[in-house]
């Protein structure tokens, strides 16, 4: 199932069908699917289409609403990315980084709906809007020319998330050791070097603790305890012919 199944990608009154169709794109680059427009149904599909390409059927299932508030219905987090400040607008921005942690955090059809909202091309998010959310994100740019374009901010929203995402579950793909595997490892290791004469000034048992803790904490999968046997067995068939 796809992580991501729980969160919309809410666009408020886009302008553009090409932004729409890149945002498309964007959001399928990096896994997501749900796509709300709010404020408009307006949106030039055959324009969107041509910058959608094979994220065609991102734009055919989005979700129209006539408000952002419409769109947030039923989500437990949502939050605005938007670089305007103002009075009556929340009091801080988070960081891209720092939203990715909440937004894993919550990620999963069992923990409820989520939200990353994008205000418009022209003029952004409005200070009903931003109130609407649970926070608000600002993605550092130069001073310079601070304004993005919206499928790019949408990219590296996303792909923030994604990369977090594929990091976690980079090795989830095998089961770890367990506990008496890992025990045999462990013994295993520390035997070979006291057969080589390696525990003549250190202590066998402060050791196999050591390797113990640091082979836990790396979780290694079968392959990779038989390949740190091996050298060890290696190790020690070595120091046998001198």
């Amino acid at each position: 199932m796809n992580r991501f199944s729980n969160i919309r990608i809410i666009l408020e009154n886009p302008r553009s069908g090409k932004n729409v169709g890149s945002v498309c794109r964007a959001m399928k680059n990096m896994g997501f699917s749900r796509l709300y427009i709010a404020g408009t149904t307006d949106v030039d599909f055959e324009r969107a289409a041509v910058t959608a390409i094979h994220a065609i059927d991102i734009l055919e299932n989005a979700v129209f609403c006539g408000s952002v508030e419409q769109a947030l219905e039923g989500t437990v987090y949502s939050a605005a990315i938007s670089r305007r400040r103002g009075k009556k607008r929340k009091y801080f921005s988070i960081l891209p980084e720092q939203l990715t942690v909440k937004v894993l955090s919550l990620s999963g059809e069992e923990k409820g709906e989520l939200a990353l909202v994008f205000g418009n091309e022209v003029s952004g998010l409005n200070d009903h809007d931003l109130s609407l959310c649970n926070a608000a994100v600002r993605i550092p740019t130069s001073e310079d020319f601070p304004s993005l374009n919206l499928s790019h901010a949408v990219q590296i929203i996303t792909y923030q998330i994604y990369n977090e995402a594929r990091k976690e579950t980079k090795h989830l793909g095998y089961r770890p050791l367990d506990r008496e595997k890992l025990d045999e490892l462990t013994s295993g290791i520390t035997e070979n070097l006291r057969d080589i004469g390696f525990f003549k000034q250190v202590d066998d048992t402060d050791m196999r603790i050591f390797f113990r803790d640091i082979l836990a904490r790396a979780s290694l999968s079968a392959g990779e305890a038989n390949r740190l046997e091996n050298i060890f067995d290696k190790i020690r068939g070595l120091a046998s012919r001198d």
